[in-house]
């Protein structure tokens, strides 16, 4: 259970990249997104928060470098990477490269994502695309 879970992962991964959006479809329909200093969001929710990062990073990848998986549960420690070619959290475009580091928890349910905890290194981001001193 635990290699099938880390693939849903996986799988979630891959197709938010290629699709340059949330795959709803491979999460719960009560999904809950808890992005660490926001508010939980629904899929609906998570959905505009994706694509305001897609559109602040057109080329933003999540390589995944680990994934541990216990029970229904997989953790994960990815990156975030891209170049700052429009506006980001209300900074306009750098042209500056992005690469910070995330972890977070996702619970799988019936073989979909029934919730994600995510804890991105915004200061790091934030350094790189201007908005914060380096």
């Amino acid at each position: 259970m635990s290699e099938q879970n880390k693939q849903i992962v996986r799988n979630y991964f891959e197709e938010l990249d290629r699709g340059r959006t949330t795959p709803v479809h491979l999460c719960t329909e009560d999904y809950q997104f808890h992005p660490a200093g926001f508010p939980t969001m629904d899929r609906n929710g998570v959905k505009a928060f994706g694509n305001a990062f897609f559109a602040g990073m057109t080329d933003l990848r999540h390589p995944l470098d680990e994934l541990i998986a216990e029970g229904d549960l997989v953790a994960l420690r990815c990156r975030y990477e891209g170049t700052h070619d429009g506006e980001l959290l209300g900074v306009p475009p750098t042209g500056n490269r992005v690469s910070a580091v995330g972890i977070g928890v996702m619970r799988i349910a019936d073989g979909k994502i029934a919730e994600f905890w995510v804890s991105p290194d915004r200061a790091t981001i934030l350094q790189q695309i201007g908005a914060l001193p380096g």
